[in-house]
């Protein structure tokens, strides 16, 4: 079983705008609500790969209670606890002309530390059942920066992979625990490793390399880097490979991350050799980018699609 945990879930609001114009009255073309946060995306792309699984993390108020009733349209496990701050609403302005998303996000809840002692009870009773744990987004204000650092930990303890996608000092203390396998986006391990790889023209894929060696070493044993338009890189089992994407039409990249991370879950549970994992979780991404709002592609079109994805070794 797969445990997916987003400790800063979202009622994610996607308005579509002709032309979002500043200082401006803007008329919204279409409009719709999805339960949102990392890991519920990943939970969602997980329903159509098969995979029994378990959604869990920090919900409160109102806001809460109709993240919840979103979350019921979705056929998988859910055991989320229950804070006393309010569910954070995030905001996404998809500029129809352009492709531009405006994303506006709310912090989120204030973790109260008894609220945060609960929910590592709640962890190690799923721990004793699953098999890979996917930890996904941001904290809420009341976590302290190596929440996912000390998560990891714990399912190491109990001898449970995880797979890490996080930014700045969260994925920094994250990766000191030694996760399984990590997911950044180019930005993402630009500030994990201090260094810039990209000038938006072209990447240096030899810099990329030297520092994904570097964090092998501390013991994390698979990096899947998503570079935008120019693919991914994924390194494990001694392969370095870079995939490029499967030209589509793009109408919003905002789960395409996350997609990403739910066919790599997928890979690492069915012990997908490097290539076939690199092939999969690029096909799962841009075909991702080609629906609306956080809509995921389902495996069934991953699977007629990723045979075309190119890679080569690196």
């Amino acid at each position: 079983m797969i445990l997916t945990v987003t400790p800063n879930p979202a009622i994610d609001k996607t308005l579509y705008v002709e032309e979002l114009k500043k200082g401006e009255l803007n008329i919204v073309k279409n409009a719709r609500t999805d339960p949102g946060g990392k890991g519920i995306n990943v939970s969602k792309a997980l329903c159509s790969y098969g995979m029994e699984q378990i959604a869990t993390g920090f919900v409160g108020g109102a806001n809460g209670r109709l993240f919840m009733d979103l979350l019921d349209d979705y056929v998988f496990r859910k055991d989320f606890l229950v804070i006393s701050g309010e569910t954070r609403i995030n905001i996404k302005v998809i500029d129809i002309r352009t492709g531009i998303v405006t994303e506006i996000n709310e912090p989120g809840p204030v973790i109260l530390k008894e609220e945060a002692e609960k929910f590592t009870e709640l962890l190690m009773k799923y721990l004793e059942e699953c098999e890979l744990v996917i930890l996904s987004g941001s904290l809420p204000k009341g976590l302290p920066s190596d929440f996912y650092g000390r998560c990891i930990r714990l399912a190491s303890g109990m001898k449970v992979r995880t797979v890490l996608d996080a930014d700045g000092e969260t994925l920094r203390h994250g990766c000191g625990a030694r996760p399984f396998a990590i997911k950044p986006n180019i930005h993402e391990f630009e500030r994990l490793t201090g260094k810039t790889f990209s000038d938006y023209k072209e990447i240096n894929y030899k810099e990329i390399k030297d520092e994904i060696k570097s964090l092998h070493k501390s013991g994390i044993e698979l990096i899947l880097v998503s570079l935008g338009d120019k693919g991914s890189i994924l390194s494990y089992r001694n392969k370095i490979y870079h995939a490029m994407p499967i030209p589509v039409q793009i109408k919003s990249t905002v789960a395409s991350g996350d997609a990403m991370v739910a066919a790599l879950a997928y890979c690492i549970i069915n012990d997908f050799p490097p290539e076939k994992t690199a092939r999969i979780t690029s096909a799962a991404g841009s075909l991702t980018a080609a629906l609306d709002g956080s809509d995921m592609a389902e495996w069934e079109d991953i699977k007629k699609e990723y045979d075309k994805v190119h890679i080569e070794e690196i």
